[in-house]
């Protein structure tokens, strides 16, 4: 079983611990610059590394050490590929055939016109220096990090929140508060703010308690192979997972008739 702590590293031979990755000191004013950019243009996904960058410190590295302590986890520490290699192979999530967990992924990528690594190459982007320094010196974080990018539409699946600006929010929410990082917390209760702010009819407090208790009567999906349930009907995958319908969310959007919000999409 491989040390969870420490890595060798195939580029320098050098041995780098979790604990050693340089982290961003907390800069609640870089973070609200951040936010506000994110405000102006939704779409600009640079705004929302730099704000979890400000906010993050340590959060990140011990939620890394808590997800290489499951066996998922030791798992994509062997082998970081297996996730992209599933969510690639789009003849393979076809055949699973209507009503499944692959096809509602697939139809979710379709109607908003993305990709599996689209998440993922935009941290690249964001930031290459940082992240080749984390493949070649830290490559049990590239890992983790790999993955989770890869995951984020899956839970947009299987928590039934969708990539309106109010559902981003919600699932930041609902990342958050099973991972325990304050940077996905932060933003989307900022976010919740900012559309309560815009939309004062919204129960938006309501429904990020909801949010919360959705995750935390779930099966952390972080620690889990949600590769593994692409086969299942969409209902099944989500009741192996104890996944609540986010009723009050979905209520909310089926009554609004008003104009789209102007605040962050993530």
């Amino acid at each position: 079983m491989p040390d969870t702590q420490t890595f060798q590293s195939e580029a320098t031979g050098h041995t780098h611990s979790a604990a050693d990755y340089p982290v961003r000191p907390i800069n609640p004013w870089k973070a609200w610059q951040a936010f506000q950019g994110l405000v102006r243009d939704k779409e600009d996904t640079r705004y929302v590394f730099a704000f979890f960058e400000n906010v993050n410190g340590r959060s990140y590295t011990k939620f890394y050490e808590r997800f290489t302590a499951s066996e998922y986890g030791q798992s994509i520490l062997a082998d970081r590929e297996q996730v992209g290699r599933v969510l690639n192979d789009r003849a393979t999530l076809e055949s699973h055939g209507p009503g499944t967990f692959a096809a509602a992924y697939l139809d979710y990528l379709d109607s908003e016109n993305l990709r599996p690594e689209g998440v993922f190459e935009a941290h690249w982007a964001q930031a290459p220096k940082e992240m080749a320094a984390m493949r070649d010196d830290w490559p049990g974080l590239y890992a983790v990090s790999y993955m989770m990018s890869l995951t984020h539409d899956l839970y947009h699946v299987l928590s039934g929140y969708s990539r309106d600006p109010l559902g981003e929010a919600l699932l930041l929410v609902f990342t958050g508060t099973q991972t325990n990082g304050r940077g996905p917390k932060w933003l989307g209760r900022l976010a919740g703010l900012r559309l309560r702010y815009e939309i004062p009819s919204w129960p938006v407090g309501r429904m990020m308690s909801e949010a919360k208790r959705n995750a935390l009567a779930a099966t952390p999906f972080y620690t889990t192979d949600l590769t593994a349930l692409l086969p299942l009907p969409l209902e099944e995958a989500r009741a192996r997972l104890n996944v609540n319908p986010p009723q009050l969310y979905w209520d909310t959007l089926a009554a609004y008739d008003g104009p789209d919000p102007v605040a962050v999409k993530v």
